[in-house]
């Protein structure tokens, strides 16, 4: 018997492992790259949970203030003892006026300060950037409850109970949620500079979501504001449909009857 010998190729020598190797580099990539889309789609959707659920808490708290707005009217037949008082002139030199510069209320509370919300916010509106004058908004007047506390929350000295509409001491949204009230502007002056205007409010409500505790603990919040006009008619509680003013894209629908006889025309 003849023995065969065996040649062995030694440049296939370890293709096998290299190979191996190729192939696990691939795999882990594409795990990791699904991992990274994994992640990335789960966080989307939780923001667009919170931000659903900040909508939500602003309707739900516009709502209400249409309920404030209705019991001012059975006290007063109008909205005169929750409205801030008028401005005459709310025009400021330029954007760069300080936020005191046309202050609409010397009595109002100061909002640099925690546990205050009183014309935190303002919009100037203006020729075009950096030209002045500007007329300056501002948001407005927390709205008081019936009992005389204010319709708000600040994260920054938070009181009460989260997510409180009615100040009852129980949690009625999952979140929370700030009420003001303003005039209406005319020109360069206020609705209500003149008699017998106090029939027209700007309503804008605030809504966040998460809150401070739960599933929210740690995370950002999103915020949503809606705005609406409420004028007191001949009969009923009527306003506009509100308009979303954190989203630059929202506009302002039909108008709405929220009490008796007809709607009215934008």
């Amino acid at each position: 018997m003849k023995m065969r010998s065996v040649t062995r190729r030694h440049g296939d020598e370890g293709s096998a492992f290299v190979i191996s190797i190729l192939v696990l580099f691939v795999l882990s990539v594409l795990g990791l790259a699904l991992m990274l889309t994994t992640t990335t789609e789960k966080e989307i959707a939780i923001n667009y949970r919170w931000g659903e659920q900040a909508f939500f808490n602003a309707d739900a708290a516009l709502e209400y203030g249409k309920n404030l707005l209705a019991s001012q009217v059975l006290i007063n037949n109008d909205f005169r003892g929750v409205l801030p008082p008028a401005r005459v002139d709310v025009t400021v030199p330029d954007e760069t006026a300080p936020w005191s510069s046309a202050h609409p209320d010397g009595g109002a509370c100061d909002p640099t300060v925690g546990g205050c919300r009183d014309y935190q916010y303002f919009i100037d509106q203006c020729p075009a950037p950096g030209v002045g004058p500007c007329n300056r908004v501002f948001i407005g007047r927390v709205l008081p409850r019936q009992d005389g506390t204010p319709a708000m929350y600040d994260f920054r000295a938070p009181a009460g109970v989260v997510g409180d509409l009615d100040g009852d001491g129980t949690r009625d949204i999952d979140g929370t949620f700030t009420l003001w009230i303003r005039r209406p502007i005319v020109g360069t002056r206020d609705y209500g500079s003149l008699p017998n205007e106090d029939d027209r409010v700007i309503l804008t409500a605030e809504g966040t979501a998460p809150n401070g505790f739960g599933a929210g603990t740690g995370r950002p919040v999103s915020l949503r504001r809606l705005e609406m006009s409420v004028r007191l008619p001949t009969a009923g509680l009527r306003g506009e449909k509100p308009s979303d003013v954190s989203n630059p894209d929202s506009e302002s629908e039909a108008t709405t009857d929220m009490g008796g006889g007809n709607s009215f025309p934008q």
